[in-house]
């Protein structure tokens, strides 16, 4: 039979235990909390380097352009001094070429004619810009389309729903032009870089568009990315 001395010492083994337990509990809490305020840090930070690699590719594509006009500006210039000095000896030649560059009256051919394709080339540009962003405001994904270049769509948005809940639950009641967060990223699954650059355009806070809209589509494209990159 048990005496009380022996009761009392397993009490207070199991005091001793419970204090452990708790403290071990503790630990693990706290553990969790750093690596959640961690993963947010994270998160954050691929975010924002996101959107850097988006302005950076857009800063390197209108630099691409401009030196693509530049460099046909100074061959049209080229072309125009060879066949300056070609006619020096034919004034009706002469005349026919200033008349090519510009219906005004013409001293200093040069200076007309880089004026007149410098113009020229700057009202191609604004155009092309503005075609470019009328494209890209009128740029939309739908379900149906993602569905459409993707059979398995639908089991995709399931499988990232239960893997990035915590982001989920973040934009839950955001839509963004008929889309969560995590139908975007089966969009960008479906469709590639070249969608994530047009809705990133689309939506830059730079472009009529808003910081919240931006952060929702550049945490899609990095779902997107984690789960191809998890393909075998």
């Amino acid at each position: 039979m048990e005496t009380i001395a022996q009761v009392k010492s397993q009490l207070e083994q199991i005091e001793l235990r419970e204090q452990a337990n708790q403290q071990a509990q503790a630990k693990t809490n706290q553990r969790i909390l750093d690596l959640e305020t961690e993963l947010q840090q994270q998160q954050q930070q691929r975010n924002k380097l996101d959107e850097e690699a988006l302005k950076l590719y857009t800063q390197a594509e209108e630099l691409n352009s401009k030196l693509d006009k530049l460099k046909r500006i100074a061959h049209l210039s080229q072309e125009f001094l060879e066949l300056h000095t070609e006619c020096q000896d034919n004034q009706d030649l002469l005349n026919t070429l200033y008349s090519s560059v510009s219906n005004t009256s013409i001293q200093d051919s040069e200076a007309v004619l880089n004026a007149s394709i410098v113009e020229r080339e700057l009202a191609q540009t604004n155009a092309l810009e503005i075609t470019e962003e009328r494209d890209y405001a009128q740029y939309s994904i739908s379900i149906d389309d993602i569905k459409e270049a993707l059979p398995n769509a639908e089991k995709i948005y399931q499988q990232l729903v239960a893997a990035y809940l915590e982001e989920y639950k973040i934009y839950q009641n955001y839509i963004v032009d008929g889309l969560d967060l995590i139908w975007y990223a089966v969009a960008f699954i479906a469709f590639g870089r070249s969608s994530y650059r047009k809705m990133g355009f689309k939506y830059h806070p730079d472009l009529d568009g808003s910081e919240r809209a931006m952060q929702l589509i550049n945490t899609a494209w990095s779902i997107s990315q984690n789960f191809l990159g998890d393909l075998p």
